[in-house]
Formats: structure tokens, C-alpha cells, sequence
């Protein structure tokens, strides 16, 4: 029976062996079971006073439910992790979907927040008794916020750390360097002095009733003139820095105040973001888990004891920061990839697989509740203001209602946003809840104005900036001037291209006749401006024919079939030029388009050149026999025509750098004729058709090739090759064959090759 159920009963005594990480389960499931035990203890108490006595009882009770909840999560997310394929390309992040732990977050946070009302709620109260303004009580439930986002800070610094792996051992040190002295002097020097301007304004120090309109102006033409001459100055200092003098060390990681910013910017790009959710993927999901996790932290930052609602509205800020300047380092990127016409560089920060421009926005949004919160709790717990109208607003009402706050807040925006001040110029009435009553309320106010002048403002105004920036995008490339999009812009494009598979084609895509046309338009100004008439930029198709994204995949290759482009890895794009060279030879028009259509041989030209170009950053150990012989039988195609010099002497430089027989075979098969190559060592006339001899006409040509083979000669001293002794006979009956045909010049280079010879064989 078990041999037809194809299994194999062997038995045995069963073997230990220690726990590893994959037993990982078994304490997450004790932890589950602990925890489950310890609800059940807390709710006998409730049914039963007194059966829990001591906070070292109940602190056990509370402790067992947060390490399942960490351990479950930590489980969850290190699963997750271990999915994940690792891209190993520099300045890429990974996307791992932690949304089982973003859920859990959720649910203890509500949890929390459920806490924090206690029994303030007409339904459904917490049944325990719970007193925040107790301080060991408020210890543990503080702590309790610390453990809901230990488990994601856990994933996300693994996150971060691959992705600074990548080259970069430390994923806080920036790439580049510090913050410069300069900007870190001048940001201390523009803090400290709005920070002095604003405490001699708060204390009375000075009045500027008659002379403040021409002081404010003062100001401001001098930060004009600021901008004018720093530049200026900065250069001249660095002309005077550039001697020859040795430089003494800097200081370390931890010495400077540099990395120190710059290292407190990395921790809240890569580490703090995060926990908003923007880098999940989803439809929407980024969104609806910022809401999740900032509607609970605002709940605790309204029901929370005065001064302790601070800490979750700080949190929820702190992941808004991060979340902006996470959004700054895309952004960064999107401008370097706009350059450089590629997405793969490791000048890259974050990458693109998140665009963060909702995300950011959203976060900032979320301001206008947190900080209406914050005013709130500072004046419950130290009572900067006073209301205007006290007969309106008395009793609890001065101080903890929520809509008065938000009233305050808006009217200090009226106050503050460029676009709505002329609230002031009108005499719009401004009902004002609170007035401040002394010089640390009005640094309150100061300070939520400037909140939404430097962050808010200008995240508008960027967000603003991307959207005319893509329109200029999309004119430059409906103009012929620009081939390609930023990495956004472009996978929007595709997205909205890409119309499924073509029915009269399974393999090829349908793409919509918009994009047709606007490709189309493009190639025809592309050429009528002289650049080429590329569709799109042959960088990123050959970047988007291997994307992860089927849309952009497909689409790229659209392109690619519509317009006969040669992308993709360097040996297959050799061999489609070959077989397209090869298609024209055999018909009648082949002289035509080769002799008399400069045009079309440019863009051949231009081609080979590409792939030539490409070919040099690959390395040599790469280039087999059949790229040898691709690439012999290309030069064979182009042999003695004048445009395409360059890119034969390209290819006899690659050629020379890989120390292999067939690169042998490839170099001499521009030097000696087909009729004479079948005397070559191993050489039968089949072999000579393969390799595609065909000597080069000029004599100064063939001595190019001889001399790549020299460097192939010096490479052979240093390598260990199995046909280390067939390649340098080869190589010897080349050169005697040269010896024997007319050509000084290679007659001299083929000496040049036998020396190297002579002396690899006398060290031996």
C-alpha cells in the first residue's frame, strides 16, 4: 500500500537537535499562550476585585501580551523578509509587505487610544480601572507606545541595512560626505538669530513702531544679497583652500557634526518613514495605513493626561518629518535620474519604487489636527492663553475644547499663508478664541506659524514644482527635444499606454493609439532636428525590457518591435545587428542602402557603436566564442568602409582584453585573407567561414589588430589558461604569416607580438 502511495517507510529512533531559527514559531506560540493565560487571569479580577493584587502581578498580566505582540510581529515580518527578492543593484531599496504587522500596530494602538478615554466615552468604556496620572501606570503605558512600533523599526532597520549594504556599510553616513561646515554654521547662525529676534520681541527688549516697515525690508534685500555673493565667496574660498599642502585627517563618524545630521536625516528617511506605511505596495494601501496609524495616535494625543499627550502627538510628527524628507530624497533622486538617463546608479538614495508626493502631502495635512492638539495640551498643563470672550467659553471649555483649538489654529493660518492673507488687507474680522498672555505663548504662535511657512508651504510649493515639471516634460518630448521621462512620469505613461496583448499578435502588446501617436511625433521632430529619430531613450529600454512591472515591460518592447531598436544584454543585440546585416546582404538593394544611403549607415554606425560601448564595461571573461564570433562577423560586414573605423578599432581594444583563444581567432581574422587562414593552426575551411576572416585593406588597420593581440600576449603571462600553448602558436603563425605579405607597418607590430613571445618563453 505505502509503495503505491510512492512512499518510503524507513524506521528509526528519533534525534535531537538544538533549536535554530526556524523553531522560531515555538516561542511565538508560547508567548501567544502566555498572553492568552494572562487576559484570562485580568478578566477573573474584573469578574472577581482582588484576585490580582500588586503591580508586580499586574505589571506580568500587561507584560506577556506586549512580548506576544512583539513576538508575533517580529515572526510576521522576518517571514516576510526572507520573500523577498534582493536586488543587489546600488541605491535600491526593497519593498517587503509588512501589512500583517502594520495590522497588528493598528489594533494596539486602538487599543491604546481605548485605554487612554478610559471610561470618558458614553458606550463601551474600558471595563479596568486605570489612572494615567499615576505615574507608574503612565511608565507602562508610555512603554507600551515604544513597543508597538519596536517590531517594524526592527524590519525596516533589516530593510535599511541591505539597502546600505550595497557598497555602503553604514546606511546613516551619507555617500557623499558630511553636511559641509558652511551650511551647518549658517543653519546654526539663522536659528540662533530668529530664535534671539524672537525672544527680544517676546521680552519687550526693543520697539520698532516707527521704523518697522523699512527694517523688514532691510531684511529681506540683504537675504537677496545674501544669495547674490555667498556663492561668490564660497568659491573664492575654495581657490584659496586649493594648495598643495598636505591636509591633515578629519575627524570620525562620531566627531563630526556633520555626520551627525546628516545621520539623525537617515534615520528618519529610512527608519521613522516607514512606519507611516508610504512604502507598502498597494492600491491606496500606502494611504489608508498612514490614516490607521495617525487616527489612534491623535486619539491619545486628546484623551491622554496633560502634559503626557506630548508623546504620541510627537510620534505622529516625527513620522510626518520623516515622511517629508523622505519625499525630499526621492525627489533628489527623480532630478539625478532626469541627468543621467538611467535608474541604476549608486548615486541613488532611495530609488523609485515608491512616488511619495500623496503620501507626504497627506502627512502634512495631518498637521492641521496634531498641532491644534499639541496647543491644547501645552495650554491644559501650563496655561499660556486666555480666552477673548470668557462669558462664551467657560469653565473645562478654555482649555479642552477641541474645535476652539482648531479655531485658534486656522486663524493663524489667515494670518500666516501667503495665498490667504489678505485676510489683513480687507478687514476680514477674525474671531480669535485665545489671545497669548505672555512672551512663551506668543513663541507658540511663532512657532506654528513658521511650522506652516517653511514645512507646509513649501511642500505645497514643490508639489506644485513636479506638476509643472512634467508638463514641461511632456512638451519636450512631443517637441523631439527630450527621449525619456523620469522614472514616475514614465510608469505613469506606460501604465496608461499599455491596452493588454494584441490579438493579431499573442507575444506583442497593444498599446493606445495616444501613445502611438505621440512616439510617432516624437521620432519625426527627433529627426527633422537631427538627433537621431530614437522612439525613446535606448538607456531606459534597455533598463524597461527586463522591469519587474509588466505594463512598462511590455510596452518597452512595443517599442523595441515597432522600430527595430536593438536593446537588451550586449551578445543579444550583436547577434540581431548580424542577422539584420545579414537579411540585406542577400537582396538586391544591399549596395543601395550601404553606398548610398548616408542616413541609414549612420544609424547603423551608431548602433555598433552602442553595443561596443556597452561591451567595454562588461568583463572580459564574458566574452566567449560565440560573442567572438558574433563580433568577428560584424567587423566582416563593415570591413574597410571609412565611417565605422572607430568602431572597429573599438572592438580590436575589447578584443585585446580577454586573454582566450577565440579573441585570438577574431583579431587575426582582420589580418590574414580567407584564403590563406586554413593554414592556421586547427583551422579547417568551415572554421574559417565561422570566424569571418577577412583581412583589412589598410596596412596601418591590421596593425591595430596586431597590436591587441600583443596585449592578449601580455595577459596570457598572468593568466592560467588550459589553451595557454595552442593560442601562442596561433599567435606565432599569424604573425610569421604577416612577416610574409607586404605591410610595414604590420610587419613592424607582428615583431612586436613575437618579442612579447620570445620574452614570455625565456622567463620560463
Amino acid at each position: 500500500m505505502l509503495a503505491i502511495l510512492n512512499i518510503e517507510w524507513k524506521p528509526s529512533w528519533p534525534k535531537w537537535r538544538w533549536l535554530d531559527a526556524s523553531d522560531s514559531w515555538l516561542g511565538v506560540w508560547a508567548l501567544g499562550a502566555s498572553a492568552i493565560g494572562a487576559f484570562a487571569v485580568a478578566v477573573t479580577d474584573l469578574e472577581t476585585p482582588g484576585t490580582v493584587i500588586g503591580w508586580t502581578a499586574w505589571g506580568l498580566i500587561i507584560a506577556l501580551p506586549l512580548l506576544a505582540y512583539a513576538g508575533l510581529s517580529i515572526f510576521l515580518i522576518s517571514n516576510q523578509w526572507g520573500l523577498v527578492a534582493k536586488d543587489d543593484m546600488p541605491g535600491t531599496e526593497e519593498r517587503p509587505a509588512f501589512h500583517a504587522a502594520f495590522l497588528l500596530l493598528f489594533l494596539l494602538l486602538s487599543l491604546l487610544a481605548w485605554i487612554a478615554f478610559g471610561t470618558n466615552v458614553p458606550v463601551a468604556a474600558w471595563p479596568w480601572q486605570v489612572d494615567l496620572s499615576h505615574p507608574v501606570q503612565r511608565g507602562i503605558y508610555l512603554g507600551a507606545i515604544a513597543v508597538a512600533f519596536m517590531p517594524l523599526l526592527v524590519g525596516f532597520h533589516r530593510v535599511a541595512s541591505e539597502a546600505g549594504g550595497k557598497g555602503r556599510h553604514n546606511y546613516l553616513k551619507h555617500p557623499e560626505g558630511p553636511v559641509s561646515w558652511p551650511t551647518l554654521l549658517s543653519g546654526f547662525a539663522l536659528i540662533a538669530a530668529m530664535g534671539t529676534g524672537a525672544w527680544a520681541a517676546g521680552e519687550q527688549v526693543f520697539s520698532m513702531e516707527q521704523n518697522f516697515g523699512l527694517v523688514i525690508m532691510a531684511l529681506v534685500v540683504m537675504g537677496f544679497l545674501a544669495f547674490i555673493f555667498l556663492p561668490h565667496l564660497s568659491s573664492l574660498i575654495g581657490e584659496r583652500d586649493d594648495t598643495e599642502k598636505p591636509k591633515t585627517a578629519g575627524a570620525g563618524f562620531a566627531m563630526h557634526p556633520g555626520y551627525i545630521v546628516s545621520g539623525l536625516d537617515a534615520a528618519m528617511v529610512r527608519l521613522l518613514a516607514p512606519l507611516s506605511g508610504a512604502t507598502q505596495g498597494g492600491w491606496m494601501v500606502p494611504q489608508l495605513i498612514l490614516v490607521l496609524v495617525m487616527l489612534p495616535l491623535s486619539a491619545m494625543g486628546y484623551a491622554l493626561p496633560h502634559p503626557w499627550g506630548l508623546a504620541p502627538i510627537g510620534v505622529a510628527s516625527l513620522i510626518i518629518f520623516g515622511l517629508g524628507r523622505r519625499w525630499a530624497w526621492v525627489e533628489d533622486d527623480r532630478e539625478k535620474s532626469l541627468r543621467i538617463q538611467t535608474t541604476r546608479p549608486d548615486q541613488f538614495r532611495i530609488g523609485f519604487a515608491n512616488d511619495l508626493r500623496d503620501e507626504a502631502l497627506m502627512g502634512y495635512a495631518w498637521l492641521f489636527i496634531l498641532v491644534p492638539l499639541a496647543l491644547r495640551q501645552i495650554q491644559m498643563h501650563f496655561d499660556l492663553f486666555e480666552p477673548v470672550d470668557p462669558m462664551i467659553l467657560t469653565g473645562a471649555a478654555q482649555s479642552t475644547g477641541l474645535v476652539e483649538w482648531l479655531k485658534f489654529f486656522g486663524t493663524e493660518l489667515a494670518k500666516g499663508v501667503p495665498i490667504v492673507d489678505w485676510v489683513d488687507i480687507y478687514d476680514v474680522t477674525q474671531e480669535e478664541p485665545f489671545v497669548p498672555k505672555g512672551a512663551a505663548a506668543r513663541h507658540i504662535v511663532f512657532i506654528s506659524r513658521l511650522l506652516v511657512d517653511v514645512v507646509i508651504i513649501a511642500a505645497l510649493l514643490q508639489a506644485f514644482g513636479i506638476m509643472q515639471r512634467n508638463k514641461a516634460q511632456e512638451r519636450l518630448f512631443e517637441a523631439g527635444q527630450l527621449d525619456f521621462f523620469d522614472p514616475f512620469l514614465e510608469r505613469r505613461i506606460f501604465r496608461q499606454a499599455y491596452k493588454g496583448t494584441d490579438p493579431h499578435d499573442p507575444v506583442q502588446a497593444k498599446v493606445s493609439n495616444k501613445f502611438a501617436k505621440r512616439i510617432a511625433a516624437h521620432v519625426e521632430k527627433s529627426a527633422a532636428q537631427f538627433r537621431g529619430a530614437i522612439p525613446y531613450s535606448l538607456q531606459r529600454l534597455n533598463e524597461l525590457i527586463s522591469s519587474r512591472c509588466e505594463h512598462e515591460r511590455k510596452v518597452a518592447n512595443w517599442i523595441v518591435s515597432k522600430y527595430d531598436l536593438l536593446v537588451g544584454p550586449v551578445e543579444d543585440r550583436m547577434r540581431r545587428l548580424d542577422q539584420r546585416w545579414s537579411d540585406l546582404q542577400h537582396t538586391q538593394e544591399a549596395a543601395e542602402f550601404w553606398d548610398e544611403n548616408p542616413q541609414w549607415r549612420n544609424k547603423q554606425r551608431m548602433d555598433f557603436e552602442r553595443i561596443l560601448n556597452d561591451a567595454r564595461f562588461e568583463r572580459s571573461d564574458y566574452w566567449r566564442e560565440q560573442r567572438s564570433k558574433t563580433l568577428s562577423a560584424l567587423l566582416r560586414h563593415v570591413h574597410g568602409q571609412p565611417d565605422f573605423i572607430e568602431a572597429r578599432k573599438a572592438a580590436y581594444a575589447i578584443l585585446g582584453t580577454s586573454p582566450s583563444l577565440h579573441a585570438v581567432r577574431a583579431l587575426s581574422a582582420r589580418v590574414v585573407p580567407p584564403e590563406a587562414a586554413s593554414g592556421l593552426p586547427l583551422m579547417t575551411e568551415e572554421a574559417v567561414d565561422a570566424w569571418s576572416f577577412q583581412a583589412e585593406p589598410k596596412d596601418a588597420e591590421r596593425a591595430l589588430a596586431l597590436d591587441a593581440l600583443g596585449d592578449i600576449v601580455e595577459l596570457i603571462s598572468k593568466n592560467t589558461l588550459t589553451s595557454k600553448r595552442t593560442t601562442k602558436e596561433f599567435i606565432t603563425s599569424v604573425c610569421e604569416h604577416v612577416l610574409n605579405t607586404p605591410g610595414k607597418m604590420s610587419q613592424a607590430a607582428a615583431r612586436r607580438v613575437l618579442e612579447k613571445l620570445n620574452a614570455i618563453n625565456r622567463v620560463k
